[in-house]
């Protein structure tokens, strides 16, 4: 039995990125924009592609290892392989609209907490 699409995509929407949840912002890799791309080869190996949000992200070891983790638990997986890419840039734009919202929402309830706004400094 081969690994279904949806079964591989549910287990990438359960490997969190550890800075969403440093910024109780928590979202899994997925809805970050983190995994670019995923393919099953022919002897059970699923291939995920990710970029790291920035080059010096010291944990994309431990999303790799998270992604690895999750995937070998769906059925028809053989072995999981996660190929960083870093020439691709990550931006907001490659997040999901659920992690927007997310993202979104996190802002608004910081700005509720400390009531500073982008450039306040100008204005004193």
């Amino acid at each position: 039995m081969s690994a279904t699409p949806a079964a591989i995509e549910a287990a990438l929407g359960k490997v969190d990125d550890p800075c969403s949840i440093a910024a109780r912002a928590p979202m899994s890799v997925r809805d970050m924009g983190l995994v670019r791309d995923w393919h099953v080869e022919g002897d059970g190996t699923v291939v995920v592609t990710v970029s790291p949000t920035a080059p010096s992200c010291i944990l994309m070891s431990s999303i790799a290892d998270g992604i690895e983790a999750r995937v070998a638990e769906v059925d028809g997986v053989e072995n999981v392989r996660v190929e960083i890419d870093t020439v691709t840039m990550w931006t907001p734009e490659l997040m999901t609209d659920a992690g927007r919202r997310t993202l979104d929402d996190r802002r608004a309830a910081s700005l509720l907490e400390v009531p500073v706004r982008p450039r306040e400094w100008e204005r004193r």
